[in-house]
């Protein structure tokens, strides 16, 4: 009776309804038929699903921490929170991988990029649809600096090329002599480039050597339309936004307002609020820093690239925590207290709430995370192939 009502729906009414289904149903309405599977598979019905995606008002917390599992072993795990109390609604995830003898508190955690999620260690980067629990693990970083030299990383970044629909990895690093005899200025600047199509790192030539150094902080890279943003320190040591565009691989940068833009002292943060870029400047969590004699601010690009668009939306009381990590909803920061638990605090209603959720201190990050049925793409036998958790 059900496979006789389907027969007469129009085919543009199922696809218009199986649009607005979460991902879990997809999955189960493929083995339907053929057809639907087909359907389901589609670049052009997944690419619709996702659109849909971001216009649904539920959104989804990931929640990355690292947990010490032996005095000489850390793992990497990811929570999926959902509601306003940010109640677990899937079992927990360790991710392979990424294990470490130390705390994975350099590790990035980026994403959605175009439905995908990356997080990356100084060594792997694993890209993930939470939604599909699929996940593949990228050729490692090229480490081929030269004997008597070592190789540090300043800045990793992850997004997508839609010129050449191409999902990059870009990787900011410095070469120098290797202790005893390290000269912090005799380095020379690399830039490289994953790129999915053909699984392979390549290294840009004529790299500016007086580039702006990578600042790192727990909420410091983003993606944003078609390029990588981090903060990053420029000359006299003021605080800039330097991006890398995915498309064109041309670095550039953006000014910080004036009032804002000093190193020495606080610490800052890059995230997209309302699509547009925004710059959280917050107290330095060090014991010898008061925090109490500083606030926390929020700064909008209301217009893109336009240095007079910066506008000041929000001015937050003091508050104990390491570093913010996501604003959620507009007007909710979710941060790491000093502890190393989730906190949240509500800028409309001015009040803190507290999760039993703890990691290991400054290794806690978080995104929001819509729903999609976007595959990880996999050009050929020879590359690493796409697991399920």
């Amino acid at each position: 009776m059900a496979h006789e009502i389907l027969k007469k729906l129009a085919e543009d009414v199922i696809i218009y309804i199986l649009l607005r289904l979460p991902v879990k149903s997809l999955m189960r309405f493929k083995c339907i038929s053929k057809t639907w599977y087909i359907l389901i598979r589609s670049s052009t019905f997944i690419n619709l699903h996702l659109n849909c995606s971001k216009t649904a008002k539920e959104e989804f917390i990931i929640f990355k921490r690292s947990l010490q599992v032996d005095p000489f072993q850390h793992k990497t795990t990811l929570s999926f929170l959902f509601g306003d109390d940010l109640n677990p609604v899937l079992s927990d995830l360790d991710v392979p991988y990424l294990e470490s003898t130390f705390v994975n508190d350099y590790d990035q955690f980026i994403g959605p990029c175009h439905g995908l999620i990356a997080l990356i260690n100084m060594i792997n980067t694993v890209l993930f649809n939470p939604a599909t629990r699929n996940y593949r693990l990228l050729p490692p970083f090229p480490t081929d600096a030269p004997q008597g030299f070592r190789c540090s990383i300043d800045g990793v970044g992850f997004g997508f090329d839609s010129m050449a629909n191409d999902y990059k990895v870009v990787r900011i690093s410095k070469v120098y002599n290797d202790p005893p005899y390290r000269d912090p200025y005799s380095r020379e600047q690399k830039v490289e480039v994953y790129d999915m199509i053909t699984d392979s790192w390549r290294e840009l030539d004529n790299i500016d050597q007086d580039m702006p150094r990578i600042y790192w902080a727990p909420s410091s890279m983003v993606f944003y339309k078609t390029a990588c943003y981090w903060l990053a320190i420029g000359s006299k040591d003021k605080m800039i936004i330097l991006y890398f565009d995915m498309g064109t691989e041309i670095f550039n940068t953006i000014n910080l307002p004036h009032t804002c833009n000093s190193y020495n002292g606080p610490h800052y943060g890059l995230l997209v609020l309302r699509d547009s870029i925004t710059m959280l400047r917050y107290p330095n969590p060090n014991p010898e820093y008061d925090a109490a004699q500083d606030l926390m601010q929020i700064w909008m690009m209301k217009e893109y690239g336009v240095y007079d668009s910066w506008m000041k939306i929000y001015t937050v009381r003091p508050l104990h925590i390491e570093s913010p990590l996501l604003i959620w909803k507009d007007h909710v920061i979710l941060c790491e207290s000093r502890e190393g638990s989730l906190i949240s605090y509500d800028l409309k209603l001015d009040k803190i709430q507290e999760f039993n959720l703890q990691g290991c201190p400054t290794s806690l990050r978080a995104i929001c995370y819509e729903e999609s049925m976007i595959q990880i793409p996999c050009e050929s036998k020879d590359n690493a192939q796409v697991q399920f958790f």
